[in-house]
């Protein structure tokens, strides 16, 4: 039995189920914290987190939906109370792995480009409006570039990333249109650049099929300029804890923190907390669930699924959303 897991679960007999863990990030729907939502989209890194694979072209696709609620939040510059967001986005994402070496590690480069439908229902706007709305907008979201370095040593795995956003999706400050009852105040980008310097690592013990990963980073973004909104530094850490089996199998948990260091800042920001009446626009969330994993071959191709879901609580300031999350990943 011992034999079969090491078989199962050495590294480069799976190279399929590395496909879904490669270390990458994406950007997240909407604005930032300023609209509800994080930069970094919280739960990407999970199975694997720190392992970075063989050489060669690793093709994933992921689609994330989730949706949430929150008393009040910014979007496009205006206050916006009870909104009820729904969201389903599709991340492909190419991650190239090269066959060399750098500073005794493996480097590797991710780019990904998000393609989000979303809507939401709202019971008022501040300013100028009140009343229940609808807003709904579908497109392409934030280009993410991520350069990565892998280290190995016997089971432990570790690797740096640098996360780069480019404010490519749509952005527009709120508009209301009161005869018709409608506003516009969702956006598919966060219209400013950001970076997220991550660090993550994987213990995978081949002979018990335990696995334990880790991420930690911080994500650090320029000022929001059309609404002179600065948001503050985001700390994250993702974890998971799984058992391999045989056949290609594992099951686990997997769940993160988010915290905000300080306050956002900016005439945006104070006039949003004096509109809202607020003390504070400091975010942070947690959110917990189960994951399974699966690694076969279809004839000669390694293929990855994984699932998991994830339910979120002790949020402040930010939309609390259940996500349901499924990944296809393939090695060319």
């Amino acid at each position: 039995m011992a034999h079969v897991l090491r078989e199962c679960i050495n590294v480069k007999k799976v190279r399929a189920a590395l496909t879904a863990s490669v270390l990458m990030l994406l950007p997240s729907f909407g604005q930032a914290i300023e609209g509800g939502t994080q930069t970094y989209l919280l739960g990407v890194r999970d199975s694997l987190a720190g392992v970075v694979p063989p050489a060669g072209i690793y093709f994933n696709n992921d689609l994330v939906l989730y949706s949430g609620q929150v008393p009040q939040l910014v979007l496009g510059g205006v206050g916006v109370v009870d909104p009820d967001l729904s969201v389903a986005l599709w991340r492909p994402n190419v991650t190239y792995v090269f066959d060399t070496g750098l500073w005794g590690g493996t480097p590797a480069f991710n780019i990904s480009l998000p393609v989000v439908h979303a809507s939401m229902d709202a019971q008022g706007v501040v300013g100028g409006f009140t009343g229940a709305f609808t807003d709904t907008i579908t497109g392409f979201g934030d280009l993410s570039i991520t350069p990565i370095l892998g280290w190995h040593n016997g089971n432990l795995h570790t690797s740096a990333s640098l996360t780069i956003y480019l404010p490519t999706g749509k952005y527009a400050p709120a508009s209301v249109d009161v005869p018709g009852r409608t506003a516009s105040v969702l956006n598919l980008g966060k219209n400013r650049f950001a970076v997220d310097p991550t660090f993550s690592l994987t213990y995978l013990d081949p002979n018990n099929g335990m696995e334990y990963s880790g991420a930690v980073g911080v994500t650090i973004s320029a000022e929001n300029s059309t609404t002179s909104y600065q948001t503050a530094p985001e700390f994250h850490f993702e974890g998971a804890v799984l058992k391999h089996v045989a056949n290609g199998w594992a099951f686990g948990a997997t769940g993160y923190a988010y915290q905000q260091f300080s306050e956002d800042s900016g005439a945006g920001a104070e006039s949003i907390k004096a509109s809202l009446g607020l003390s504070s626009l400091k975010a942070q969330a947690f959110g917990l669930g189960p994951i399974v994993t699966y690694s076969t071959k279809i004839g000669d191709q390694p293929v990855n699924f994984k699932a998991k879901y994830i339910k979120e609580f002790d949020v402040e300031r930010a939309f609390e959303v259940d996500k349901l999350w499924f990944t296809l990943g393939f090695v060319f």
